[in-house]
């Protein structure tokens, strides 16, 4: 089930601010960005490039996954592997809110996200 429009309206404020604290610098956006896709439950964070043959085509590529789950009304944090499967991410699988698990892949301790 999608999130109510009020839990969009926080989850986007949220991501806004990630975003504004985290993006690249202004003169290289063109090159790469970052950016977020909210599908159902699910949130992905993508770097945002120019396609490498169409450079006027972006391709968004996800780098992280974070999930609420109603049941227990936490977030899981996820990473994608080599193989493109998503896999939870092993230092802090699940926290209690979008900040933390922003946080946690900010943090990157394990680098899975930024390499």
């Amino acid at each position: 089930m999608a999130f109510t429009k009020e839990q969009l309206r926080n989850i986007e404020s949220i991501l806004t601010i990630w975003l504004a604290t985290n993006r690249p610098e202004e003169e290289i956006r063109d090159k790469v960005n970052f950016g977020y896709t909210i599908k159902g439950q699910d949130i992905f964070l993508e770097e945002i490039r120019p396609v490498w043959s169409r450079p006027l085509e972006k391709v968004r590529n996800p780098f992280a996954k974070v999930k609420f789950e109603k049941t227990t009304q936490n977030w899981k944090i996820y990473w994608m592997r080599g193989n493109l499967k998503w896999n939870l991410y092993d230092p802090r699988p699940e926290v209690e809110s979008l900040d933390l698990a922003l946080d946690e892949i900010t943090r990157d301790s394990h680098h899975c996200f930024f390499g």
